[in-house]
């Protein structure tokens, strides 16, 4: 009876676990968090900051007792550059008991970067690499005596200047552009390499404890990972390969148990499989990988699909050790003798394709055997700090916004971290594929062996602790590293082939090898942008590793017109592109405070780009008026305005092409970049820091919709429209697309013209061709005066032109095809709109904090690029989003919804509380 109730309980531990998507903290194995209160100061002692809580940084303590400015601040990256520079000293008070456990071990699982670890008077050992698990024997000092412990960081500023002192060959970059405002030799350390400033991102050398640390008891062996590899069979089954990575302390020693193997809820095909009777020894680190497979009928579970393709069906494996001693008479405590964990994984398939094509190799993924489009964007970190990165609330913020706008890859980009396991988790329920760089980017890196050594247990620790998540798709080593050697970006040149022996041999012979030694589940790529295979043979640097016929691609071009879609040729897989712009004018500190001129300078302090804000204006220059005086108050909300819209159209007609070119020329994936910030500034990103949206990640939905309308001018100067669909039922669908030409002074179209095609599933289908510009001229038409409005209808009838009946139905998608540019509209055309914005309804849910808004926003005449935003009275509200914005207008009414957080529901949302611009009111000047 007692044995049931015990059983009884542990099932419903291991159920709410489940149920709370956290990993299991076995009572057994006695895993404990060291929730203590830290104390953190310089080796002066003149800045003693108590009472700090982990995960800990040193900026975010100083900025908590406000010893220093927010980091994000004005600008601080430059007055607090001094903190980097300085080493600290973490101490806490630690009291353990060993008692009968065999093993008691401390755990960082995080350290930023360089430290000496203290129990009490002895040095336990050193860090040297924030991405290492760094485990420390303490079973002797756990004698019940209170002892500090105390890190002693060392600066990591100049820790990397040290570090490049003496070498024959120069780690190249040895500092970043002077615009940056950064460190240098960022190169020479295993950290976030972000952290010393980026083109997008300020410098934040951190120092701190970022990870949690633990008191790992037990007397056995501990399950520290479980990888798997699930395998699809031609019968009714599929093979879950489960690898099991035990440690017994920090030595060898021989394990005698039993391992025991469950899928709640799902039964496997052979009983006998649920255990595993190991004889073994661990190697001379403590650590054992015992390998297990289990088998499932395919009618058993559901499958694992990306984003838009299906449900994302997860399931729990469990899987418990158990010492053989445990049912002995002798066992004093067998508790301590078992270990337990609990993971959870998706029944799915991931290929990387790169089937021969006549003119090279295609590049695309194929999830559960259907090819996929991968739509998307880059991820940097979502904090410089790394501490700030563990928000579970801001990363799942970022990741729904992602979802929301029918994104189903994400790239974690190779200079910012490993991320969180709650990042990989809502990934994986989200149906966000992940393509992973591994943490190197732009820059040569050393091969000593030191290096070399500590490169390969940030790999094995890190792959091993996020390979069984179903979302990531695949492995890239690096970013940009192999174009930047053969392009001589750090002008590598004069030393290339003892550069290229350094590129073989930390990517060919150690990262690749070690992750594919840790994850048979996935490819593995050298580079980011790379010729997949074709590198390989080449060998491993590409004459060109940006062919566009082969692998993956990154495309930027600063000072082409981006609105015109007859630049872009794309490539297999485009998995970096994008354009800069301005946050919005409210969310620049105490903005509405600032003069044109000290808004100037913050912004151009805070513009990292070698090319500064040349390329936004001239963008803008190309398309739109211009704002020129600069004195005025409404000088950087008009420019700001402008920029974002000059993004979104850029980013918009690039991807339509990517999209419109699936079978032409083989393009699958389009990720631009980014999508998001570090802080308030001239960036790449979609969403700024904080979550406002940018009109970018607004206009996303209907760019990345998996039903989708694509419309532009192309080289040869026809309208270009394609129908896409992402959709795989039914296998075929009939449309009938109408393009209305507009006047952009009137409401009503000047004539119609109509179109039927067939859309096959999963793919994309031309509609037309049209010289749009030769039926204007027969009309007595000028391009520059109109533009096409074009919509799509589902066919019921199967009758071409069924949308002309009497009752209309709602478009599946619409999109519109500008003809000229706006700024050589003719002056009759230019009219401007008399707008009204009225609050219809507002509510405000206190459960969640969250307002929602209906809006009516009126117009007199047709608006161009409709914007909306919130004034800066509404500072206190977080996080709004409007459903549409920088919208056109061709309607008299359009109803559009906002959404904001607001703590406590304080605020009444009211129409003076809303601005709007337009692209009218710049063009009637």
């Amino acid at each position: 009876m007692l044995d049931a109730l015990k059983f009884f309980l542990f099932v419903i531990l291991l159920l709410v676990t489940i149920m709370l998507n956290q990993h299991v903290t076995s009572k057994r194995s006695a895993e404990l968090d060291l929730e203590l209160l830290w104390q953190i100061q310089d080796t002066k002692a003149l800045y003693v900051v108590p009472n700090q809580t982990l995960p800990s940084g040193v900026y975010t303590a100083l900025e908590q007792s406000m010893v220093i400015g927010s980091l994000l601040e004005e600008y601080n990256d430059v007055n607090t550059s001094w903190v980097g520079e300085e080493d600290w000293i973490y101490r806490t008070n630690l009291s353990c008991l060993a008692e009968e456990y065999q093993y008691v071990l401390l755990t960082f699982h995080g350290v930023d970067t360089f430290a000496s670890v203290y129990l009490g008077e002895r040095l336990l050992g050193t860090t040297e690499n924030m991405f290492v698990r760094y485990r420390y024997d303490v079973k002797d000092l756990c004698d019940g005596e209170t002892k500090e412990l105390r890190l002693q960081f060392r600066s990591p500023v100049v820790e990397a200047r040290e570090r490049a002192k003496g070498r024959a060959l120069p780690i190249l970059p040895t500092c970043p552009p002077s615009m940056y405002h950064g460190q240098c030799h960022v190169n020479l350390i295993r950290k976030m390499q972000a952290s010393f400033a980026w083109d997008w991102g300020l410098a934040a050398p951190s120092m701190g404890i970022w990870k949690p640390v633990r008191l790992e008891y037990y007397s056995s062996a501990l399950i520290r990972d479980l990888t798997v590899n699930i395998s699809e069979h031609p019968n009714t089954d599929w093979t879950v390969e489960v690898g099991v990575h035990i440690e017994t302390g920090l030595s060898s020693v021989q394990l005698n148990g039993l391992l025991s193997f469950k899928i709640i809820g799902v039964p496997l095909v052979n009983e006998g499989e649920e255990t595993l009777a190991v004889i073994q020894q661990t190697d001379e680190h403590g650590e054992l990988l015992v390998l297990h497979q289990l088998t499932v009928r395919k009618d058993a579970v559901e499958r694992w699909w990306p984003n838009g393709f299906g449900k994302q069906a997860l399931y729990s494996l469990y899987v418990r050790w158990e010492d053989k001693t445990v049912n002995g008479v002798k066992a004093l405590n067998p508790d301590t003798m078992i270990s337990e964990k609990v993971i959870r994984i998706g029944f799915r398939t991931v290929e990387l394709m790169q089937d021969i094509k006549s003119d090279g190799l295609m590049f695309y993924f194929k999830v559960n055997n259907v090819p996929i489009f991968a739509k998307g964007s880059n991820w940097i970190p979502s904090s410089v700090l790394p501490e700030r990165s563990y928000d579970v609330n801001y990363v799942k913020f970022l990741l729904y916004a992602a979802r929301d706008a029918h994104m189903n890859m994400l790239r974690v980009w190779g200079g910012g971290l490993y991320e969180s396991d709650h990042f990989y988790r809502m990934a994986d329920e989200l149906g966000i594929l992940i393509w992973h760089d591994l943490m190197f980017a732009c820059s040569m890196y050393p091969t000593d062996a030191d290096f070399l050594r500590t490169v390969k247990d940030e790999v094995r620790q890190n792959v091993r602790r996020i390979q069984h998540h179903p979302s990531v798709a695949v492995w890239a080593t690096n970013n940009e590293n192999e174009v930047a050697l053969r392009q001589d970006w750090y002008k590598t040149k004069a030393n290339y082939s003892a550069y290229l022996d350094q590129y073989v041999e930390l990517y060919v012979r150690t990262v690749l090898p070690t992750v594919e030694q840790n994850d048979r589940w996935r490819t593995v790529l050298l580079s980011s942008p790379s010729n997949g295979k074709q590198s390989m043979k080449e060998p491993y640097i590409a004459e060109n590793p940006q062919d566009p016929l082969y692998g993956d691609v990154h495309y930027y071009n600063y000072f082409l017109d981006g609105w015109n879609a007859a630049q872009y040729r794309g490539g297999r897989f485009v998995s970096e592109y994008g354009f800069q712009s301005f946050p919005a004018f409210t969310s620049w500190p105490e903005a509405r405070s600032y003069g044109p001129a000290e808004l100037s300078k913050l912004i151009n302090h805070r513009q990292h780009s070698p090319n500064g804000n040349l390329p936004i204006l001239e963008m803008i220059r190309y398309n739109l008026p211009l704002p020129t005086d600069t004195s005025t108050g409404e000088y950087w909300p008009e420019l700001i305005y402008l920029s974002q819209l000059s993004q979104a159209m850029i980013v918009k007609t690039e991807t339509e092409v990517y999209r419109a070119r699936r079978l032409e020329h083989g393009t699958m994936g389009a990720l631009y970049w980014q999508l998001n910030d570090v802080w308030i500034a001239p960036s790449w990103s979609s969403i700024e820091y904080g979550g406002t949206f940018k009109l970018l990640h607004v206009w996303l939905r209907d760019i990345f919709a998996p039903v989708h309308l694509i419309a532009f001018v192309n080289e040869r100067r026809l309208l270009e429209v394609v129908a896409v669909r992402d959709t795989l039922a039914p296998a075929a669908e009939q449309w009938d697309v109408e393009m209305r030409i507009h006047r952009y002074g009137s409401f009503r179209p000047v004539d119609r013209h109509y179109e039927s095609v067939r859309v096959p599933a999963n793919s994309v289908a031309l509609v037309t061709r049209w010289d749009v510009y030769g039926y204007l001229a027969k009309r007595g038409l000028h391009p520059a005066d109109h533009l096409v409005l074009l919509y799509a209808y589902r066919n019921v009838t199967g009758q071409p032109g069924s949308h002309q009946q009497p009752t209309i139905p709602k478009p599946i998608a619409e999109n519109f095809a500008l003809l000229d540019k706006l700024k050589n509209m003719r002056k009759e055309q230019r009219v401007r709109p008399t707008i009204a914005v009225t609050v219809v309804s507002s509510v405000c849910n206190e459960g969640n904090n969250r307002t929602s808004v209906s809006l009516e926003v009126s117009v007199s005449v047709p608006a161009l690029f409709v914007y909306l935003q919130l004034t800066p009275e509404n500072s206190t509200l977080k996080q709004c989003q409007f459903s549409h914005n920088g919208f056109l207008q061709f309607q008299p009414i359009r109803t559009v919804k906002l959404t904001c957080v607001d703590p406590g529901c304080r605020n009444k949302i009211q129409s003076r509380d809303i601005t709007v611009r337009t692209v009218n009111e710049l063009l009637v000047r």
